[in-house]
């Protein structure tokens, strides 16, 4: 069934006065935007302010949003492990501490403009044992515009190229962006999604320009002669490329094995992750509204993908033991795998791993709700070639990963399971419970076999025996109908 929704120009009003939800631990937090419109912003309508739900008194103006005009619809937005905001709009940074309502400038972000309309790929990285769980962010394409080019009526927006640079930032950490291996073509309009392997797969977006034509205010939209249709981009990326953050440098993105979409997704696409491991690709409409027909080199689309990783047909971990509910701390629990599930041999657990993955919401090539955190896990290996995994709970820190539901991978030799359904915390916003750690047993191979009478002291979640098959590395085009985005 298909059901109405709101007119694409009433919508893109509602998103840019509220510019980026951000879902605290405590609050949810609406940034930036304008009253009333535009391709980018402008001094006569700009609401470079933030407010709190539930409310926490009247709106506070950023220093930031002020001085970034006019690309700062959009600003993107994380909530740190520090319980602090990264906040970066055009050409600058800067880290929010709303409890304070004070904002510390950090260093400007080099070689493009990453927000919208410039709208590179964004992801953090992923949140682990190894790094203590500390936030790295990373920026991948965009656009390098000066702030006087937005709005100059000679600038001809569909030869303009996108930007290959990628660099990263850790805030809590330092100031300071680090150069990061390039994407293999410059890229807008990109989308960054996390797979269960920890690796982020790019797809979408385009390699020149950006966005639709669409002038001031909320009324009509551009028809220049230079338009793409009404498309400000032109030439759409097809294939994705894989990033690896665990890579050595130079050797992060790989096309290894990946094929090319036939369907453009260009301005209003989107992608993500699903629990058994591909990625739901749909949307693209750079037009002021429905738009299809012969002649329409970008129409409103209504072709819906998936993306199948090269895991996707591999024989599936089915682990059982799996919480319904994480907490923050508080006591370990177990998973049993069987035989195999460790593609029988049990040396494999040594490489096992067991991560939440909370796939966010993604719109205009921003999910900053998406975040992947592994969990700090032992093993015991047993002779008869099955073994337990001894997991902590999410870290006794609710600002790593905001209560609500998220997704549990356990993966084996970088094939996944199925992701299981858990709420993490209390799933409301306010306070959570935060308890002292659980301990871990020490790992060990070669245990005398276990009793068979296995099972955790907290309710757990069944193995899912449902595996579905798809036809290799491919994007396969779904007959269904998908709202544009």
């Amino acid at each position: 069934m298909i059901q109405a929704v709101e007119p694409l120009r009433q919508q893109q009003v509602r998103l840019e006065i509220i510019s980026s939800i951000l879902r605290a631990a405590l609050v949810s937090h609406d940034l930036g935007g304008c009253r009333n419109g535009g391709y980018v912003n402008d001094a006569w309508q700009d609401n470079p302010t933030y407010e709190f739900f539930p409310p926490k008194g009247n709106p506070v103006t950023s220093l930031i949003l002020q001085r970034t005009l006019p690309a700062n619809l959009y600003p993107l937005t994380w909530l740190l492990p520090s319980g602090k905001i990264l906040l970066q709009s055009n050409w600058q940074t800067s880290l929010l501490d709303y409890r304070k309502k004070s904002e510390t400038p950090l260093d400007d972000i080099p070689d493009a403009v990453r927000t919208y309309p410039a709208s590179a790929g964004t992801v953090m990285l992923p949140l682990t044992p190894q790094n203590n769980w500390t936030a790295t962010i990373l920026f991948c394409g965009g656009s390098d515009v000066q702030p006087k080019r937005w709005l100059d009526p000679k600038w001809i927006i569909p030869t303009y190229p996108a930007s290959a640079s990628c660099v990263k930032i850790t805030p809590d950490v330092s100031k300071s962006y680090v150069q990061d291996d390039p994407l293999p073509e410059g890229r807008t309009m990109a989308n960054l999604i996390f797979l269960p392997n920890g690796k982020i797969l790019c797809l979408n977006g385009a390699k020149l320009g950006d966005l639709i034509v669409r002038t001031e205010g909320t009324s009509g939209y551009g028809n220049q002669s230079w338009a793409i249709g009404m498309s400000y981009a032109d030439q759409p990326t097809l294939t994705p490329a894989i990033y690896d953050p665990e890579a050595p440098a130079r050797q992060r993105w790989s096309r290894d094995g990946l094929s090319a979409s036939k369907v453009p997704r260009m301005y209003h696409s989107s992608a993500i992750l699903l629990p058994d491991g591909s990625v739901l690709v749909s949307g693209s409409n750079p037009n002021s509204d429905y738009n299809v027909g012969p002649t329409i080199k970008y129409p409103t689309e209504y072709r819906t993908e998936r993306f199948y990783p090269s895991y996707y047909n591999e024989r599936r971990p089915q682990p059982v033991g799996i919480l319904k509910r994480l907490v923050y701390g508080g006591p370990s629990f177990d998973v049993k795998l069987e035989k195999e599930d460790l593609f029988g041999d049990v040396s494999n657990v040594k490489n096992a791993s067991v991560v939440v993955i909370r796939p966010g919401f993604s719109t205009h090539s921003m999910n900053m709700g998406q975040r992947f955190v592994q969990l700090e896990n032992t093993h015991t290996g047993y002779k008869n070639g099955t073994a337990i995994l001894h997991i902590s709970q999410i870290p006794p820190n609710p600002a790593i990963l905001a209560p609500g539901p998220a997704f549990v991978f356990v993966v084996v030799n970088g094939v996944p399971s199925i992701g299981v359904q858990v709420m993490i915390g209390s799933g409301q916003l306010g306070s959570q419970g935060v308890l002292p750690i659980g301990g871990l047993k020490e790992s060990s191979i070669g245990v005398v076999d276990p009793s068979p009478s296995f099972h955790n002291d907290a309710s757990r979640v069944s193995r899912f025996k449902g595996l579905a098959m798809a036809q290799g590395m491919l994007f396969l085009v779904l007959p269904l109908l998908a709202l544009a985005l």
